[in-house]
């Protein structure tokens, strides 16, 4: 349990720095991530807790959310036009990061990463 506590200090010390400099990503990433942070336990329906961590991912909530957009503007898209819409976004995300200077990709690799992987060490603890 100190290692969830842990874990859920880190989520929140994170989502309140992001939301200084982004709120909308931070708004995105506490929708998100939140509900399953505080549901993941050593305890319980590991495989639930499992499919619902991977739904969270933000490569997965990006994925999800591209084809979500595409739905409600109404111009449905297949799977692989989702996919490649998906690769278009992390490489201009690249391209911002390394143009710009822009903070949401290292943000995204150095603190939500870690973040979700100390998640599944706290669903996978023995």
């Amino acid at each position: 349990m100190t290692l969830k506590l842990l874990s859920l200090l880190y989520l929140a010390m994170q989502l309140g720095c992001i939301a200084l400099i982004n709120f909308s990503l931070g708004f995105l990433l506490a929708v998100t991530m939140v509900p399953v942070a505080a549901i993941v336990q050593p305890k319980g329906p590991k495989y639930l807790y499992a499919v619902l961590l991977v739904l969270v991912t933000p490569a997965v909530t990006l994925l999800l959310s591209i084809a979500l957009y595409q739905e409600l503007i109404e111009y449905p898209v297949s799977a692989l036009e989702c996919w490649q819409l998906f690769l278009q976004a992390v490489a201009e995300g690249l391209l911002d990061h390394y143009l710009y200077g822009s903070i949401v990709f290292p943000f995204i690799a150095l603190f939500v990463y870690p973040c979700w992987l100390l998640l599944w060490n706290v669903l996978f603890w023995k």
